[in-house]
């Protein structure tokens, strides 16, 4: 597959699959609260998180939170991009890695632009202990970080070199 249908692809599916389902969860569901889907372990909670990721900088001053976390958000995606472009044809696994990290970066980008905050609903737990809420950006970005881990640690690229 050509590696920019790939990143059309991957990062295009990861964007409308996060801003649907944080649209939806906009619509159905009133803020803080939230609908058990599996007792014990999972919940849906609409959350609104206003800094980045654990809630880091979300009391900040607006203005500086803001232009803080879009300025990382659009150099991370500068970095991302020349990563892909230098990563060979044949990375497939690195192509699509980076793929689901630019998706996931360009969908919580989305959120901060137009909302000035991250839409979260996702929400595990393990007797009264919850991790952080987090949406299907946040999972894309994790999964694909992941998965980059993984191709170097077990394999001879070189990230700088890619």
């Amino acid at each position: 597959m050509n590696r920019y249908l790939l990143l059309t692809v991957v990062a295009g599916g990861v964007i409308i699959m996060d801003q649907v389902s944080k649209y939806v969860v906009q619509h159905i569901m009133t803020l803080h609260n939230y609908k058990e889907v599996i007792p014990g372990l999972f919940n849906l909670t609409y959350i609104q998180n206003r800094g980045a990721a654990f809630g880091l900088f979300g009391g900040a001053a607006n203005s500086f939170r803001l232009a803080l976390l879009i300025g990382v958000s659009l150099f991370a995606l500068i970095i991302l991009f020349f990563m892909y472009l230098r990563a060979t044809e044949k990375d497939l696994l690195v192509h699509t890695s980076i793929a689901m990290i630019i998706g996931g970066a360009i969908g919580n980008l989305l959120d901060r632009v137009r909302l000035q905050l991250v839409i979260d609903f996702l929400d595990f737990y393990w007797r009264g202990f919850h991790w952080p809420a987090f949406n299907i950006a946040d999972s894309a970005i994790t999964i694909g970080t992941i998965m980059l881990m993984f191709v170097f640690m077990f394999s001879k690229k070189d990230l700088l070199s890619i």
